[in-house]
């Protein structure tokens, strides 16, 4: 009865031996074939804590990215804008300089005047761009056009928003992406940059001198404003630029990181493999010798 309660003893802890190398190599064989370490909570439970949180911060990464990159391609379409308005602006003065001087035929003071009025009718065009379906010079009211004409031609005042709209592109760095036209078209002046031209035209066109310099002074007055704006809207491109430099590093490292946390270490794996490969034939064997011992001495 001894023999036979030993010999039941030995066999059940060979097989417990047996189960446990072979669950240490298939864990072995599945990290080398997957190059994983972590597949699951209990694998690791502080790891995989860790890289749950990695991988959020993974994430947030990689939305600050796209939206960074989202505000750069839109920053760019103002960019190219304003700078046509400053361009504008300068061809204004200039024209406007060919229309003064008491010897200007009534002719050449209405052609110069027809010119500044194309150069108007440009401009409204630029204040009104619109960029995926949103007016970049309309503030928070992105959707609505920030100038149109009315009756007779004249421009109406500014419809858009005086709020600006700005994005996070990272933690506490925000740039505009929606901009006050109005502060470019008039600012603190008594009337917008489109009555101006108005006014000019018709002090071209009567002669009026002093109109006139009235006129190139509100259009200096508008490119610098213009001007101001792009060299602000400069100062946030390249913050988006280092900032995306940044970001670009940021998520390099959190991969890094993740890699330590859930990547196998491919030399010490097929290391543990080859050992676990020893243990668990060993742990045949050794149940193999230890039934055929038990077997002969029951049977003797």
């Amino acid at each position: 009865m001894s023999m036979r309660i030993t010999f039941n003893s030995q066999f059940r802890d060979g097989a417990a031996g047996i189960d446990s190398a072979s669950e240490r190599l298939i864990e072995a064989q599945r990290q080398v074939a997957t190059g994983r370490r972590l597949n699951k909570v209990s694998d690791d439970p502080t790891a995989a804590s860790s890289s749950v949180a990695e991988r959020s911060s993974l994430g947030a990464i990689e939305q600050y990215t796209r939206t960074a990159d989202g505000v750069a391609s839109r920053l760019t379409v103002v960019d190219t804008v304003l700078s046509d308005i400053v361009e504008l602006l300068t061809k204004a003065q200039s024209v406007a300089m060919n229309g003064r001087g008491s010897t200007k035929t009534t002719e050449q003071r209405a052609a110069v005047a027809e010119e500044l009025r194309g150069i108007r009718s440009a401009l409204l065009d630029n204040f009104n761009t619109s960029f995926q379906g949103t007016y970049v010079f309309a503030g928070a009211n992105s959707t609505t056009p920030p100038y149109t004409e009315g009756g007779g031609g004249a421009v109406n005042p500014y419809a858009g928003s005086t709020t600006e709209l700005e994005v996070e592109i990272g933690d506490g760095r925000v740039v505009t992406m929606a901009f006050d036209g109005n502060t470019i078209a008039q600012g603190g002046d008594a009337e917008h940059l489109f009555d101006a031209m108005d006014d000019l035209m018709a002090a071209v066109t009567a002669g009026d001198e002093a109109g006139v310099t009235t006129g190139m002074t509100a259009l200096e007055r508008a490119f610098t404003r213009a001007s101001g704006a792009q060299s602000r809207l400069g100062n946030d491109m390249n913050e988006i630029d280092s900032h995306k430099l940044r970001l670009q590093q940021m998520k390099l490292s959190s991969n890094e990181r993740l890699s330590k946390l859930e990547s196998t270490n491919m030399a010490e794996a097929i290391t543990n493999m080859a050992n676990a490969q020893t243990a668990y034939q060993a742990a045949l064997g050794a149940v193999s010798s230890a039934t055929r011992v038990s077997l002969l001495d029951y049977l003797k």
